[in-house]
């Protein structure tokens, strides 16, 4: 809009120079109606000029006005915003010195049970370790100490039956593991197939060592009725009873026994 009033003011300023020129030449040519026909028309290109002009201020002006009142439209947006974050702050209750006492006090207290608790997780942790790596060495260490008790039971100076009895209160006791149960098992089978189980029965060591696994595998398994479980029973029977001079070898009551050991090992195949 602005370009098109400049327009018209160039083209009106134009056209006045050049009525002004040919009225003045009208009337040096003493042509005076052609003269005064170019001042009207010069007048009325004047006239144009200041229309234009007059426009041109007016616009100027509004777009001036207009841009003032956005600019305060803002300015009061603003500074509405502004007084309601600071009305919302002083209606915001604040907090006494009691509550924030309390506050500080409690953020500790939370920040103290938190630490003792993963200090406690850690300690728990660290004492499970240590609980499995004590009954690992325990383990391994039962290991030997079955085998070094028999051998100290085997040499004491007392009698077959002494030396049973206390096997047998030692098997009692013993907190035998899934896996020496396993090899228990697998022990007495071989040595029964073999037929060397009783072939010795003045070897204390020996035959104690095999009354011991024996009764162990029986006391792990309890009462349940199963292959080895019977097998264990029959073999401990022969063991016990050979040693201590109950039964020969070669008795009805032995023969008895491996028959019906033979019968089991049969099944378990």
């Amino acid at each position: 809009m602005d370009t098109l009033f400049f327009i018209l003011w160039g083209l009106s300023l134009i056209a006045i120079v050049i009525f002004m020129a040919m009225a003045a030449f009208q009337f040096i040519k003493k042509d005076k109606v052609a003269g005064k026909k170019q001042l009207r028309n010069l007048g009325i290109s004047a006239v144009v000029m200041i229309a234009s002009f007059a426009m041109f201020i007016t616009n100027i002006e509004s777009s001036e006005t207009e841009g003032e009142k956005g600019l305060n439209d803002e300015i009061v947006a603003t500074t509405a915003k502004v007084d309601a974050r600071e009305k919302a702050a002083l209606e915001e209750p604040k907090e006494t010195s009691e509550e924030r006492d309390a506050r500080y006090k409690k953020e500790i207290e939370d920040k103290l049970i938190a630490e003792q608790k993963a200090k406690e997780e850690v300690e728990t942790r660290e004492k499970i370790k240590q609980e499995e790596k004590a009954r690992q060495e325990n383990l391994a260490n039962e290991v030997t100490t079955w085998q070094n008790k028999v051998k100290e039971i085997a040499s004491i100076d007392g009698t077959t039956t002494n030396k049973y009895d206390a096997i047998m209160l030692y098997a009692k006791e013993y907190p035998a593991t899934e896996l020496e149960i396993k090899e228990f098992e697998k022990y007495i089978i071989t040595e029964y197939q073999n037929k060397k189980y009783i072939s010795d029965i003045n070897n204390a060591e020996y035959m104690i060592s095999n009354i011991f696994r024996a009764n162990v595998i029986n006391r792990y398994y309890g009462k349940v009725k199963s292959p080895i479980n019977d097998f264990a029973f029959d073999f401990y029977q022969n063991t016990k009873y050979t040693y201590r001079g109950v039964d020969a070898i070669d008795s009805d009551a032995v023969r008895s026994n491996e028959r019906q050991m033979d019968k089991v090992l049969n099944k378990m195949e």
